[in-house]
């Protein structure tokens, strides 16, 4: 078959990416597939960063981008008139299948067959709760004329199948879009055996910042809790962060913040480190921590939370012990008590943590339990569950 993936925010090199570019490798074995993308992009580097095969792979720029970073504002025509470039560009290809695997993408499918795969329901500016409302609806409507038949605001319909990447984002899509999707977490790399353990507490995550003067993934608050924990830093315990960074000018003054609050502690960053300098750091690792969302709720802001938590399946497969927030899809991972931690104050961070910290015997014991939890997120879980979605599309298209 003739395979499309549709990604435009390849440059953050986080867990969307990852499974974009798995996907691809796995199909191009026995398929034709393209990529596209939002800009080009260094092959060599990204096979090297998610461990993987694209030389069969095919990367195409998508016309009207101009290079824009994926987290630039657009104006609401922009955002309207994208979709229109870019169905007509991939229909183009006459592909067989289309997957759509771009964060907030409200782009109607371009092939006869298609999946949606959903990192968290959004609501666009051409959604029905605000599109009637708007001026740019005779603008709207001309767009539409071109989609042949397609409306912008039923995109989602557009699609045989919708997937999620845990229980948690399948229920807000049921409740947000009304469509009932397949559960395919999110594909997660076996970073194991577990080496030597070092007293080391980890957490891996991009750097970037979010609509408040804060970084969406809270490291600023787990270095906050490290510094309150001074028994913990006598003991010789250090903090290790790793992830990609945003290049806005926002990220770069949080972060420049953030390390100048913790010189002369037991901090140390990995900036874009490389999967085996990953590995590494998790193996190493005898404590993971994780805080995306602290500050918000599931119910009141369920976008800012961890939607599955990639990184802390992860972790569990190289032997460190998550502890976590209590929120999100973490909850889907972590089993309280037996293979982590889980917490809602910053309170319960610090206890848990001091705990494992001063029981060796729990720590090693809770080690063991997350390794074995860890097996049901795996890379060939995640290609099996896709290649089941794929077959199924396949099927239904067959007896229509």
């Amino acid at each position: 078959m003739k395979i499309g993936i549709y990604n435009l925010h390849m440059q953050a090199k986080g867990g969307g990416e990852k499974r974009t570019l798995v996907l691809a490798d796995h199909l191009s074995r026995g398929h034709r597939v393209w990529v596209f993308v939002n800009e080009p992009i260094v092959v060599g580097l990204w096979e090297s960063y998610f461990d993987v095969d694209l030389s069969r792979v095919n990367f195409v720029v998508m016309p009207g981008d101009g290079g824009k970073s994926s987290r630039s504002r657009h104006t609401k025509r922009e955002v309207l008139s994208k979709p229109l470039r870019h169905f007509r560009a991939i229909k183009s290809f006459r592909l067989d299948l289309f997957i759509n695997n771009s964060h907030c993408s409200n782009l109607p499918c371009p092939a006869p067959r298609g999946i949606y795969m959903c990192m968290f329901p959004y609501l666009h500016p051409i959604s029905p709760k605000t599109v009637f409302r708007s001026t740019y609806r005779p603008f709207v409507n001309r767009l539409e004329k071109h989609l042949m038949g397609y409306r912008l605001i039923d995109f989602v319909n557009s699609y045989a199948a919708v997937t999620a990447n845990s229980q948690f984002t399948a229920g807000w899509i049921k409740q947000v879009w009304g469509v009932c999707p397949d559960v395919v977490y999110s594909v997660c790399d076996d970073m194991g055996p577990p080496g030597r353990k070092q007293k080391v507490i980890l957490n891996v995550g991009r750097f970037f910042a979010n609509g408040a003067d804060t970084l969406h993934k809270r490291q600023d608050v787990l270095v906050s809790v490290f510094k309150r924990l001074r028994d913990v830093q006598r003991d010789t315990w250090q903090l290790h962060f790793a992830g990609s960074v945003a290049q806005d000018a926002k990220t770069r003054t949080l972060l420049e913040q953030l390390k100048n609050d913790v010189a002369g502690l037991p901090i140390h960053f990995h900036f874009d480190a490389d999967l085996d300098r990953l590995r590494n750091l998790y193996r190493g690792a005898s404590i993971y921590w994780h805080a995306t969302g602290y500050g918000s709720t599931a119910h009141n802001d369920p976008s800012a939370q961890e939607h599955f938590g990639m990184t802390t399946v992860e972790a569990m497969s190289a032997g460190a012990v998550p502890i976590v927030i209590n929120s999100g899809g973490q909850k889907e991972i972590v089993t309280q008590g037996r293979n982590g931690f889980l917490w809602d104050e910053l309170d319960e961070l610090s206890r848990e943590t001091t705990q494992l910290v001063t029981d060796a015997n729990l720590l090693d014991r809770m080690s063991k339990e997350a390794v074995s939890a860890s097996s049901k997120f795996g890379r060939a879980v995640f290609i099996a569950n896709m290649d089941r979605v794929i077959g199924r599309v396949l099927e239904q298209d067959a007896t229509t």
